[in-house]
């Protein structure tokens, strides 16, 4: 399948300094050509890495053409002239290094997208997808730090959410997010990692929490996505400090009241995922350890659109129908957050449960006001891979219906997951009649997402894409 490349496009500035890295970790992902980088001038060397990391594209030419050596320079802490160009946001830099044939590395491969040769190296050399290579740790963290919205590949070939292997920066992938130079980045890569299994509060080096690395940002977004995401406000860093105690060293006042009202913030919910099936019925999940994750990944997948290759693989366990992908989602939940209902019923007819989420995608409103009677914090529900209440209403149907009971229980029409809310989805769906209805209730014409593109679009900009020339004028393109 043919990915479009996306490339970095900001500045990383001196948040990654890796000087920390051991030798050994420095050699262990191969293919960094340090021998061949030191036939060059050293002075040259150090020229060509200062040009590769300000982006002076025509010094990166001049000096390989006095060098090509150089292409596969690289710098002490053993990041290479690539990853450099990568982390520092120069697409036309790397585009140079690309054209002078440097074969990668896994964790290169990962930030050109080049998914041919990760898949290769990944299955020559499997053990790498979870070491610690000089850009700080595994192939998941590289991806964190870029606001990759391809980690899902990397998690199907066995990254590990919460690796932090000895030798690396002692974060994990999802804390790794957090030292990207992008705003943006960090948001994506915090709800990639976080919304598919990575623990929010896993350990990190110094207890140097997600919650403390988002308030030595500054970023209020950011707080407030890791407390959705269930961050431990009281948890301490090395020296004894809450989030809060450190926003109030920082004199970050916004922060600190942010925190001292934690109370109030949106906890996501998904108390109804396990829950009960279509009869309202206890569910009883099967002892799922010894089927081996690739076959359930595959029910999960197919669980997207294709029935007869779910009807097969079930009816030779049924077991499968609990399948849970490495992405941490339930095979139902594939079906539902595609709006797929003849897969979400045979899902159901063989006693998988009926969450808030997949009843809205069905259009089983009596059983999404049950949900939100019995308990209403469940309008903080998120599906599958942090998809809010309200985008359900658009891919179960684009049903103006559902939406307003939603909106009755108090869900916020401009509900988002990284800034894409439903009247995006309405606009790359080409749900004009939905769309109307959003915008009469308030929801954001200019909301920027990231759902699609780590540069950010508006609802419009993908009404224009995907198109729909009515949508366009809806929204005023």
């Amino acid at each position: 399948m043919h990915v479009s490349r996306r490339h970095a496009i900001s500045t990383l500035g001196t948040v990654l300094s890796l000087a920390f890295m051991s030798p050994a970790a420095i050699g262990r992902f191969g293919c960094l050509g340090q021998a061949t980088a030191k036939q060059a001038n050293e002075q040259d060397v150090a020229a060509f890495l200062a040009a590769v990391r300000a982006g002076d594209v025509e010094s990166v030419r001049k000096l390989l053409n006095v060098s090509s050596e150089l292409a596969r320079a690289t710098a002490t802490d053993g990041r290479s002239a690539l990853v450099l160009a990568y982390l520092h946001g120069h697409e036309n830099v790397a585009a140079v290094l690309l054209a002078a044939g440097i074969e990668l590395d896994l964790v290169e491969a990962v930030l050109a997208e080049d998914w041919e040769r990760f898949d290769a190296l990944a299955g020559i050399q499997p053990e790498l997808l979870n070491a610690a290579h000089p850009i700080g740790g595994t192939p998941l963290y590289a991806a964190s730090l870029v606001g990759s919205l391809d980690t899902w590949r990397l998690r199907s070939a066995g990254c590990r959410d919460d690796a932090r292997p000895e030798g690396g920066s002692g974060f994990t992938p999802a804390r790794g997010a957090l030292e990207s130079p992008h705003a943006s980045w960090a948001r994506i890569g915090l709800t990639e990692l976080c919304g598919n299994g990575a623990d929010v509060n896993a350990p990190q080096a110094r207890g140097d929490s997600i919650l403390h690395a988002a308030v030595a940002r500054r970023d209020a977004l950011l707080v407030k996505l890791a407390v959705r995401k269930g961050a431990d406000v009281s948890a301490r860093d090395s020296r004894g400090r809450t989030a809060q105690d450190l926003a109030g060293e920082l004199q970050w006042a916004e922060g600190a009241a942010i925190l001292a009202g934690h109370a109030n913030l949106a906890r996501d919910n998904r108390a109804s995922r396990f829950a009960l099936n279509a009869n309202r019925e206890a569910v009883t999940r099967p002892d799922m350890a010894g089927i081996p994750q690739d076959l359930q990944s595959e029910v999960t997948g197919n669980s997207h659109f294709n029935l007869p290759a779910v009807r097969k693989l079930v009816a030779s366990d049924p077991r499968l129908i609990y399948s849970t992908s490495s992405d941490d989602e339930l095979a139902i939940e594939a079906c539902a957050h595609v709006g797929n209902r003849d897969i979400i019923r045979f899902h159901l007819d063989h006693g998988a449960p009926l969450s808030l989420p997949t009843a809205v995608a069905l259009g089983d409103l009596d059983t999404v006001a049950f949900w939100l009677e019995r308990d209403a914090t469940l309008i903080h529900e998120r599906g599958a891979h942090d998809f809010p209440l309200m985008w359900y209403a658009v891919t179960g149907g684009a049903s103006i219906e559902a939406a307003e009971l939603l909106k009755s229980f108090g869900a916020d029409v401009d509900q988002d997951s990284i800034g894409t809310t439903a009247l995006h989805l309405c606009a790359k769906r080409g749900a004009t009649d939905l769309a109307a209805w959003l915008l009469e209730q308030g929801a954001d014409p200019k909301a920027v997402g990231y759902r699609y593109s780590r540069a950010g679009q508006t609802p419009a900009q993908l009404a224009v894409e995907s198109g729909n020339t009515s949508l366009s004028k809806l929204l005023k393109f």
